[in-house]
């Protein structure tokens, strides 16, 4: 059938009922049908999941690149909460160094058998002093030794492990008369608790 024959077809159809139409145009009509139902649920159906799909695409490439930084931070937040107990553990530790008194005479000993285990010679010791900061007061003693190397340095871990809180600063090491011997200067400062008319004066 030429399109001169179909075109008279179409306008023999007008006015006339679909089902009384020729098998080709009906066949015709279905298809445009077909195709308007398909083209409908598409837009109204179809594309919005595959938008909602194409979302999740992108949000899980988002959350997987961003995976990598927030396991880092959580694992440098672990490590941060265990170096945080750790400097409380110590805080407590030193509290508990904080006497509410200081007997220099005995911090002095102390000093004095650390100085004689570890073979050093003490040239003196003389105490300076007190004052209060924040909550506890500080006791200098001005200290100066010499002897070998190795001892003093044996000398300063004995120091610190003395049951009274004593802390060695300002420290300054050279060269002492003797070759292969050095000479230690430093002050000692001793802490204890002070008592709260103290902390408010």
């Amino acid at each position: 059938m030429n399109a001169t024959a179909l075109i008279a077809q179409w306008r023999e159809l007008n006015g006339s009922h679909p089902s009384s139409w020729p098998r080709a145009w009906r066949n015709a009509l279905l298809l445009m049908l077909f195709v308007a139902i398909v083209l409908t649920g598409w837009q109204l159906y179809l594309m919005p999941e595959i938008a909602a799909l194409e979302r999740s695409e992108h949000d899980y490439a988002a959350v997987k690149s961003a995976y990598p930084e927030k396991h880092r931070r959580a694992m440098a937040f672990a490590h941060s909460a265990r170096r945080i107990q750790d400097l409380e553990q110590r805080v407590r530790t030193l509290e508990q160094q904080l006497k509410t008194f200081i007997d220099v005479d005995l911090v002095l000993d102390g000093i004095g058998d650390a100085a004689l285990q570890n073979r050093l010679q003490f040239e003196f010791a003389r105490p300076g002093h007190t004052e209060t900061k924040h909550g506890y007061v500080e006791a200098p003693i001005a200290i100066r030794l010499s002897g070998d190397y190795h001892d003093v340095v044996r000398f300063t871990a004995d120091i610190a492990a003395m049951t009274h809180l004593v802390i060695l600063g300002d420290m300054r090491v050279s060269s002492a008369d003797r070759p292969g011997q050095v000479r230690l200067e430093a002050i000692a400062l001793a802490y204890r608790m002070a008592p709260r008319k103290e902390e408010k004066s």
